[in-house]
């Protein structure tokens, strides 16, 4: 067992475990055994531990440790990503209910009928499933057995349960189903002796020097946290009444079960950072993943070869092309068009399909969940109006506060931006606004995640108010310290209410630094006094980093005083306020106006049909009961001013009465009484007044109309986009008509005319057109001449240049002008024998030696039989035995003659 090749497979299965849990972002842990042997091996003489003070792997902050991501087994099905818990596909409806998902109703079963259910105890099923478990222990040997292996483990009618409530209305990141989750109990010792840290229901114990939040705790205090890789968050344990039950359904039963405790959540300190909108984190994401959910369904084919459909996953992916789901197919499979697999993507024979750990590395849990934080809050922003363009927000770091001040707070507060502030601030770049527009409780009990720079800066406002202060000389005038005398610094401390007995103790130069202090705090706070001894603050930085410090332990203080406090806040009372009921009836409108899709025009006389019948029925009741309050009576006309006395009073109503026309032209009335006083001051006012201020600021508080107002906005930036698209696309078409003109006032070579080539066939001087080739003219005639020069005259800039005095002829010019006099020498003349025309040299300036000379030929025939017979390629072959008798022949002929 101890053989060398046994060490060499075991270190290499080691090495294989590190990198997979490397990759899905589980960092293995090192022994300590380990630890002091690769450290032994570097220097067996270094006794400086160096090892241990090396800056690169000391914490530089306290808050680094929240980087620290420990080791956590999620369940199989978690891991494996299996569409019930992670789903491929998410719907605008779905994703605006992701942080509350509906409560879903059964299609089919027991439960999907309506009428009374029996409720049953969870007790039995409690205990059959812990002796099952029990009994599954044991037959494996006993110890620690993972039991979250499939669906059906992951019920809460089985193991502990305990309830979680979150703080934040949007969490930036949030588990899905059966990923695991920590809770530790962090604990700060006193420094004399302490005692044993408090005992918790849940958890495990830590021991921290240094918190892991951005507030410390005090030296005693212990705090409970949730801890994953994604986000680390406290939490506060409340006891639950005795009448707080939890109800379970099934697709079969109902279960009832208590709930021991109740955890309330506070803000959660994320550890990962969520990828903003069409990122290259979100892109490859969306690649690995449907790369992962091809590679599962090749694993789970029966057939062989492995075989799939590319319908099944467009069914998965229907926002995904078909073109990306092909590319993703042909990596490791091939599309057969006929034969037995038609319309199949088969797995290629050399492809070796990954293994199920190489395919958890590639996409962890954690990474699809901060791809559905992005997605949901991306269709947030969408149903609060801003385009793609203005919820990207992803700045350089040299310009970041300049961009910050122009992107809105819902932007801001996108989770994208939140946790990438959150984790720079954690490795020191830059530090938090801590209050702000990012607070998600918006009342001050909560952190505001948005990045601030490491160096106070003064505002833009407030450096155009505010005027540049001069630059004071302070050596050598009265304001310098060092030129102050003992005693009146003595003096001067005197005044500033320093006792005696405290200024004797002081030598000279610690009086002059108290008498710069205290003048300095006086002219801080804005007192009069000695202010000329004031001085700038020399560690701005040193003191705004101290007071963020300072602030952030007030608020995490805060923040754990109110979640932990028992104290039962309720908000149901018998009467609320005009404005609460105002904006709740608004925001009903809105949700009416998303959810049944209708128009502003037919939500509002939905509206004004449901008020009239509200007033109807007051009405009645009015004329029942005769002791009502005081009824009034207005009219649309002119007599407005005694409206004011008319509505003061006690139980004071307001009826209006309004003229309406219908579609075909009629006019009718409707009246409506208004009782609530709030509403009736206003409408008198606006009235009676007719302040166009009041009315506009009235007007901002409807939701609607702004919603109306952006919607109008977009309107006009697209009609301008329009207009602008209009005017570049005349002014491409003028272009294209110059170019015309251009191109009409081409001249013709061979007739002078205008419009056209000598080439042209409609050319009247064309040879193809006329039959016979026209006559051409022996020499260059002087307009030609004139032409050519002309032309050359007009690309002498770039020949001729004058500086001053000094005029500079480039060659070019001496060889166009040598090219035109050898042209103008040329003869052409016709040749009566053939159809070509022939060049001569009129003198003999003008010989071309290229052309060769035709040999002359004589009129008297001689040696013909060198001739060759002109014959067809395609001849018919005579037989050789009659051509020879042929010749023969005639020679026995020959011979006779002579004889």
């Amino acid at each position: 067992s101890n053989s060398p090749q046994s060490k060499d497979s075991k270190k290499e299965a080691q090495k294989k475990a590190k990198v997979l849990l490397g990759k899905s972002g589980n960092p293995i842990v090192i022994s300590n055994k380990e630890a002091d042997d690769t450290i032994s091996k570097k220097d067996a003489w270094n006794l400086s531990n160096d090892n241990f003070y090396d800056p690169r792997k000391a914490v530089s902050d306290s808050l680094a440790i929240g980087l620290m991501s420990s080791v956590l087994q999620h369940s199989i099905p978690s891991m494996e990503l299996q569409p019930m818990f992670f789903p491929t596909f998410m719907n605008p409806t779905k994703l605006q209910f992701f942080h509350r998902p509906q409560f879903r109703r059964y299609q089919h079963g027991p439960m999907a009928k309506a009428g009374f259910h029996n409720v049953h105890c969870v007790m039995k099923h409690l205990r059959k499933k812990a002796k099952q478990r029990e009994q599954e222990r044991a037959a494996s040997g006993g110890g620690e057995v993972f039991f979250m292996r499939n669906t059906h483990d992951l019920s809460a009618l089985d193991g502990h349960i305990i309830l979680a409530e979150y703080s934040e209305e949007y969490p930036p990141l949030m588990s899905q189903v059966g990923m695991a989750i920590k809770v530790k109990n962090y604990h700060k010792r006193k420094p004399d002796k302490d005692s044993d840290p408090p005992r918790y229901r849940y958890g495990e114990t830590v021991f921290s020097h240094s918190s892991p939040f951005l507030g410390s705790l005090a030296p005693g205090q212990s705090l409970q946290a949730f801890e994953c890789n994604m986000y680390r968050a406290p939490i506060y344990e409340h006891r639950s009444c005795v009448t707080d039950f939890l109800i379970i359904r099934t697709r079969h039963n109902y279960f009832i079960r208590h709930v021991p405790c109740i955890f309330s959540v506070g803000q959660l300190c994320p550890l990962l950072e969520v990828p903003g909108p069409n990122s290259k984190k979100a892109t490859n994401h969306v690649r690995d993943f449907l790369q992962v959910f091809i590679y599962r369904m090749f694993a789970k084919s029966c057939d062989k070869p492995k075989k799939i459909r590319m319908e099944e996953i467009r069914k998965a992916f229907p926002n995904h092309s078909e073109s990306s789901i092909r590319k993703r197919l042909k990596l490791c499979a091939d599309f057969h068009r006929t034969g037995q697999d038609s319309n199949w993507w088969v797995i290629k024979s050399d492809f070796r399909l990954p293994t199920e750990d190489e395919m958890r590395s590639m996409v962890s849990p954690e990474q699809t969940c901060s791809f559905y934080s992005m997605i949901a809050a991306e269709q947030r922003l969408k149903d609060a109006g801003y385009g793609e363009k203005t919820m990207l927000y992803q700045p350089e770091d040299d310009n970041e506060e300049e961009h910050q001040l122009k992107v809105d707070e819902e932007v801001l507060n996108a989770p994208w931006n939140t946790t990438r502030a959150f984790i720079s601030a954690i490795k020191g770049k830059c530090l938090l606004q801590v209050t702000g527009q990012a607070d998600p409780t918006g009342c001050g009990e909560g952190f505001s995640y948005v990045k601030v720079p490491m160096k106070p800066q003064q505002s833009k406002q407030q450096a155009e108010s505010a005027p540049a202060p001069p630059k004071k000389l302070v050596t050598g005038t009265d304001a310098d310290l060092r030129r102050l005398s003992l005693s009146n610094a003595k003096q001067l401390l005197k005044k500033f209410g320093v006792p005696d007995e405290e200024i004797r103790k002081l030598s000279r130069w610690e009086v002059i630094d108290v008498v710069r202090t205290m003048s300095t705090e006086q002219a801080r706070a804005g007192e009069g006094g000695m202010s000329k001894f004031a001085r700038g603050t020399r560690f701005s930085v040193a003191e705004h980093q101290e007071r963020y410090k300072e602030e952030c332990q007030r608020i995490f203080d805060l923040q754990n005083k109110v979640l932990s406090s028992r104290d039962i806040l309720s908000t149901d009372e018998d009467s609320s306020s005009a404005d609460d009921s105002d904006f709740e009836e608004m925001g009903k409108n809105i949700e009416n106006l998303l959810s049944n899709k209708k128009s502003t025009v037919q939500m509002s006389h939905e509206k004004e049909e449901q008020e009239r019948k509200e007033l109807m029925k007051m009405m009645s009741e009015d004329r029942s009961d005769p002791k009502s309050g005081v009824r009034m009576k207005k009219e649309d006309d002119p007599s407005i001013p005694n409206l004011a006395s008319m509505v003061s009073g006690s139980g004071r109503c307001l009826r209006i009465r309004r003229k309406f026309r219908n579609e075909d032209g009629s006019e009718y009335v409707r009246s409506e009484t208004v009782r609530k006083p709030e509403v009736v001051d206003a409408y008198v006012k606006i009235r009676s007044s007719k302040n166009e201020d009041f009315i506009k600021k009235f007007m901002m508080m409807d939701e609607q109309h702004r919603e109306e107002m952006r919607r109008e906005k977009r309107r006009l930036q697209e009609q301008l986009r329009r207009i602008k698209r209009n005017q570049e696309k005349e002014r491409t078409d003028k272009e294209r008509k110059k170019d015309r003109k251009i191109k009409d006032q081409m001249k013709c070579g061979a007739c002078g005319q205008l419009g056209h080539m000598r080439t042209n066939r409609f050319c009247p001087m064309n040879s193809t057109k006329m039959g016979n080739p026209p006559d051409q003219p022996v020499a260059l005639t002087e307009e030609q001449e004139e032409d050519m020069e002309k032309k050359m005259l007009m690309d002498s800039e770039n020949l001729i240049k004058v500086d001053g005095t000094k005029i500079t002829l480039s060659k070019d010019l001496f060889k166009s002008a040598e090219m035109v006099r050898r042209k103008s020498l040329v003869l052409k003349f016709k040749n009566p024998d053939q159809s070509t025309t022939h060049q001569l040299p009129a003198t003999n300036t003008s010989f071309n030696p290229s052309k060769r000379k035709r040999k002359y030929q004589g009129s008297i025939t001689h040696c013909d039989y060198l001739t060759r017979i002109a014959k067809k390629k395609e001849r018919i072959r005579a037989d050789p035995t009659v051509t020879l008798s042929t010749l023969l022949e005639s020679v026995l002929n020959k011979i006779r003659d002579i004889t």
